[in-house]
């Protein structure tokens, strides 16, 4: 099951591979202050706009929109997407809370450099840098819609999105390349794991709806 998921998910997991391959000489051969220091250079008063609102697609609210929209659709959709949202989260926070508290993120590391780029009305973190936590929720709620979305055109502008928002977390200073690279393969994992769980069988339950359950308590009315 695993090698048919992959293959019919190519137009996200390749681009994916593709991008991972291409950054991990970079990590190799320059330091995370360096590299961050590069993307900082390039900024313009319409990437901070963008930026600024893109990134909170990786927010714990936006869940909130695709799983109410797929209990519409498949019960163990909706309930797939935030099984995924919430396990690789609850992954990442232990990693960030117990494994690696003390790594500061950029605006703790560079707080003498003057010119790093700040967007104005960002709230700067300083803790907990990695990994990244938006780059893990993106990389598994777009992940899970590739997954449930057969079209391939679908698969591939959510794999785009799911990069922006990574790269919003870089571009906001909020996070080094490391850190969403990291939280990026948590949210595929993990999430390709539980599609295997959620998807290996066909119980009944599966195809229920909250409309269906709905109609299903409601008491007929009697003449």
């Amino acid at each position: 099951m695993l090698r048919q998921t992959l293959r019919n998910n190519a137009f996200f997991l390749v681009p994916y591979l593709i991008v991972l391959l291409c950054l991990i000489p970079f990590l190799l051969i320059y330091s995370k202050t360096e590299i961050h220091l590069w993307i900082n250079h390039y900024y313009c008063p319409f990437s901070d706009f963008i930026f600024t609102y893109l990134t909170y697609l990786g927010d714990g609210l936006f869940i909130i929109i695709p799983a109410i929209i797929l209990l519409f659709i498949s019960l163990r959709h909706s309930v797939f997407i935030l099984t995924a949202y919430l396990s690789t989260g609850l992954v990442t926070q232990i990693l960030k809370r117990v494994f690696f508290h003390d790594i500061m993120r950029p605006s703790k590391v560079f707080h003498d450099h003057a010119s790093l780029h700040m967007v104005e009305g960002i709230k700067m973190l300083s803790g907990r840098s990695f990994p990244s936590g938006h780059s893990t929720s993106a990389f598994a709620i777009f992940l899970c819609l590739a997954l449930i979305i057969p079209n391939k055109k679908i698969k591939l502008i959510g794999f785009i999105i799911a990069c922006l928002v990574a790269f919003s977390r870089i571009y906001l200073s909020q996070h080094f390349l490391i850190d969403t690279i990291a939280g990026s393969l948590i949210g595929i994992m993990g999430t390709l794991a539980l599609y295997q769980l959620f998807y290996k069988d066909d119980r009944k339950w599966h195809q229920w709806t909250v409309l269906k359950l709905f109609c299903n308590y409601v008491p007929e009315n009697k003449a």
